[in-house]
């Protein structure tokens, strides 16, 4: 018999290939000051070796272990959620940590009169923010303003509104087609379901996420163009007055980091600039078969 409802349902994607990953996040919410919250780990590795980290915390934490037939993160985001008992569902990448006050403060924005969304922040070890540069200064955001405001993981949305917009498009993030932009892509949905409520960024709301560039290198250029094809797949879907000024914007601080001559990083700009254009191409040519495949062209 399951128990009453938690106010949380957080949902993990995760393929941590050795568990450790997964451990540190679930230790961290050892310490959480919220308690209302329940854990569904949405597994895709081919074997079972992350039940023994889930049954290392079995009674500890309310957790769920869903073990799922292939790989695609935005994929085993939905299936989680689709079990999901909270009336607010966040999405932690298993590389983060949550501080001990991550949900207490995310508790406070969603309290608000009228907010059904809220975002934080990601920062490093040294709590200096990581991953985007972030607004400074709690604010509501809307389509224009949500590209300094949103990621996946620092994401916490009312299940209702989730599950109205048909949740994570399955295309977008890793292990898809179009390896990132899958939590602007939602978000810039969400905000589309109804009207008269708010979403609403605060760095208050903070957790501990690395930073995977610099250092400058191969690799790195190869991470740009990769991600910058789903940003441009989502211009492609979404394509819209504040999309268009968004990729206006993006390409032209790559072009002047791409002329700055700055080795690795504006080869790794130029690599971002040219991910863009194949993922608006690559994304316009699928919606092209698709729509061959249905009239029987």
């Amino acid at each position: 018999m399951l128990s009453a409802a938690p106010d949380f349902s957080l949902v993990v994607a995760t393929v941590d290939p050795d568990g450790r990953l997964l451990h540190a996040l679930l230790d961290s919410l050892l310490a959480s000051s919220e308690r209302s919250f329940e854990i569904i780990v949405a597994d895709q590795q081919v074997d079972d070796h992350l039940a023994a980290v889930v049954a290392a915390f079995t009674g500890r934490l309310t957790l769920r272990h869903l073990r799922l037939p292939t790989r695609g993160a935005s994929a085993a985001r939905n299936a989680g959620a689709a079990l999901a008992r909270g009336r607010w569902i966040g999405f932690p990448d298993d590389d983060c940590v949550y501080q001990p006050d991550t949900l207490a403060m995310a508790r406070r924005v969603l309290s608000a009169p009228g907010v059904r969304i809220a975002t934080g922040r990601t920062v490093d070890a040294a709590q200096q923010p990581s991953v985007l540069r972030w607004r400074r200064m709690a604010e509501d955001f809307d389509r224009w303003t949500m590209f300094a405001c949103v990621t996946e993981a620092t994401l916490f949305v009312e299940r209702t509104l989730f599950l109205a917009a048909g949740g994570f498009d399955p295309r977008f993030g890793p292990g898809a087609p179009f390896p990132a932009a899958e939590g602007v892509e939602l978000v810039d949905r969400l905000l589309g379901v109804g009207a008269g409520w708010r979403a609403r960024f605060d760095p208050a709301i903070q957790m501990q996420h690395p930073n995977k560039i610099p250092p400058w290198n191969r690799w790195a250029v190869q991470r740009f163009y990769r991600y910058a094809q789903g940003d441009g797949a989502f211009v492609a879907r979404r394509l819209r007055g504040h999309t268009l000024w968004w990729v206006t914007r993006t390409l032209g601080s790559a072009a002047v980091q791409t002329l700055a001559f700055r080795g690795w990083v504006s080869v790794a700009h130029a690599a971002r600039i040219a991910g863009i254009g194949v993922g608006m191409w690559r994304y316009a040519r699928s919606c092209g078969r698709q729509r061959g495949l249905r009239t029987g062209g």
